[in-house]
């Protein structure tokens, strides 16, 4: 990879050609900012940004941990799904990406600098240099033409946020008992937190993604109803904190007469679970992950006001995958031949298209915490009105589905899979062709 250094000078910013600022957000729930319904005030910048452009409602991401997620939101590919041992087989995902020519090759072609804070692990993507600050980035790039992607991760475990945060969304007549005291002692100082009949790779010493300088503090806990409250503040301090940095970020834009020339885009990697189904976290923190809309819902806002009109909001359901055809629409550069998304500037224009509402996802249930030898894997399929999921585990010969009416039953509570199924059977025939399609066997 090039340093910025060597870059320098070189590349300058073309006439009316907008730079691209990704904020891929770890683990942020679109629900606890306050521009998707929190009822508290945890997102006011991020509410600025949204009133500024297009907030899409119903986005949703195809696994439930940071890596495949953000490489499927920046190559515009799904990510792999079978055929590897965790930590989702490194090695096959550079290769599999080395056979496609990908949105930052395509952009470093046409003389755009790709920078990012955080390579999360890949060689392949394509051209990216690595910074530090993300101001001081933008200062010394002003003149040139950039794609910056920034994964602030505040809302990954543990929920930690400084006084006043820490408190700032708990309600005044909330009563903390001593049990609930002790667990919040945990959910601010460990990284993985899961149940204690599971292990994580870190606990046996073979977390293959683990710096030797980075410790991931785990712990067991089980959690109740009433833990709920005050966990969820904290993690809505954190949101407020996000919000904060984000500030920063916008202000020095601002400062640099670089915020309207610049395609600001801020969503996530994945959801988060908060205790839901009584786990807290994502599957690489829980290591009991799952695909139910708490796991792989995200934000999607995006703010670019020569050609994004302020304040449209859309429910068509999108998809991750879908980001980046966006941006390579709104620049006018080429697609790539072999890319899954859509662009979405026709629904952003409000033309009239049949655009196709079907989206799929994967994860192992431990994400990077999995450990050697587990093969166990959860896909599913989601259109506006179904989710059908399946859970495969071939070490025990083991297979199960279940069936969803999102419209019915928006929390994925009742599985009427017994009932319907005729729609079961349809969805489960397009699932198999997805994973034959995916699957490393057929790449």
């Amino acid at each position: 990879m090039k340093s910025l250094d060597n870059l320098k000078g070189i590349i300058k910013h073309k006439a009316n050609r907008p730079n691209i600022f990704f904020i891929i957000c770890d683990a942020l729930r679109p629900e606890h900012l306050h521009c998707y319904g929190n009822p508290n005030d945890t997102s006011p910048v991020i509410d600025k940004l949204a009133g500024e452009g297009v907030l899409f409602k119903n986005v949703f991401a195809h696994t439930n941990h940071t890596l495949p997620g953000v490489v499927a939101l920046l190559v515009g590919l799904y990510p792999i799904t079978k055929g590897t041992d965790p930590p989702w087989g490194l090695e096959r995902l550079n290769r599999k990406l080395r056979r496609y020519k990908k949105p930052f090759d395509i952009l470093h072609e046409d003389d755009c600098i790709v920078a990012a804070t955080d390579l999360i692990f890949l060689d392949d993507m394509g051209p990216q240099i690595k910074i530090s600050d993300v101001n001081t980035f933008f200062r010394e790039n002003k003149n040139n033409n950039f794609l910056l992607w920034h994964r602030p991760d505040l809302l990954h475990l543990p929920y930690n946020p400084a006084p006043p945060y820490d408190t700032m969304f708990l309600p005044k007549d909330f009563k903390m008992n001593q049990s609930t005291k002790k667990k919040l002692e945990v959910v601010k100082t460990a990284q993985i937190i899961h149940k204690p009949e599971l292990i994580s790779s870190t606990e046996m010493g073979t977390d293959l993604t683990q710096d030797s300088q980075e410790e991931k503090p785990a712990a067991t806990s089980t959690f109740s109803e009433e833990d709920r409250t005050p966990i969820v503040a904290l993690y809505d301090g954190l949101v407020r904190l996000t919000d904060m940095e984000v500030e920063k970020y916008l202000k020095q834009l601002k400062e640099l007469n670089l915020l309207d020339k610049t395609i600001v885009v801020l969503t996530a990697d994945h959801g988060e679970q908060l205790l839901e189904r009584g786990s807290l976290g994502h599957s690489s923190c829980c290591l009991d992950g799952n695909l139910y809309d708490e796991n792989i819902r995200i934000p999607l806002i995006i703010r670019y006001p020569s050609v994004i009109p302020k304040g449209k909001i859309i429910d068509t359901q999108v998809s991750q995958i879908d980001v980046m055809p966006t941006i390579l629409d709104i620049l006018e550069v080429p697609m790539p031949d072999k890319i899954d998304g859509h662009s979405l500037l026709p629904l952003i224009k409000g033309e009239r298209i049949n655009f196709k509402e079907e989206t799929y996802a994967t994860t192992p249930p431990a994400g990077w915490q999995a450990l050697k030898g587990d093969k166990r894997r959860i896909w599913c399929i989601r259109t506006p009105e179904w989710k059908f999921i399946y859970y495969s585990d071939p070490e025990n010969k083991r297979e199960s589905y279940e069936l969803y009416n999102l419209e019915d039953d928006p929390q994925e509570k009742v599985n009427i899979i017994e009932s319907q199924s005729e729609i079961a059977k349809e969805l489960k025939k397009k699932l198999d062709e997805w994973i034959q399609k995916e699957s490393f066997d057929k790449n």
